[in-house]
């Protein structure tokens, strides 16, 4: 196994020690760092496109992801709920356009 392998397996260890250390050290400060703090997790996914071992496919699913994620920061109050059914629509988008592959 090589090291960008190695490194993949170990992101969600190592996200997973992130966030705990800006959430706590955050705390520590006065500062509440846990609300953004699970961005870090976000690395997961994307690791093998940062090392180079899978390409971006840009997909309905990747821009539902980043439209609530964007709703969510933008509209704080009003975005993470309902807009979580947003997701509903992948599965009923996939069955009527199923990819060409």
């Amino acid at each position: 196994m090589n090291m960008k392998h190695r490194i993949i397996d170990a992101t969600p260890l190592i996200t997973l020690f992130i966030f705990l250390l800006l959430g706590f050290i955050g705390k520590e400060m006065g500062e509440n760092w846990w609300k953004f703090a699970w961005l870090v997790f976000l690395l997961i996914p994307l690791m093998p496109i940062i090392l180079g071992v899978k390409k971006l496919r840009i997909s309905y699913t990747l821009i539902v992801i980043v439209a609530y994620i964007l709703m969510g920061i933008f509209w704080p109050n009003y975005g993470w709920h309902p807009g979580w059914i947003i997701f509903l629509t992948i599965p009923i988008v996939n069955i009527l356009f199923p990819s060409k592959r």
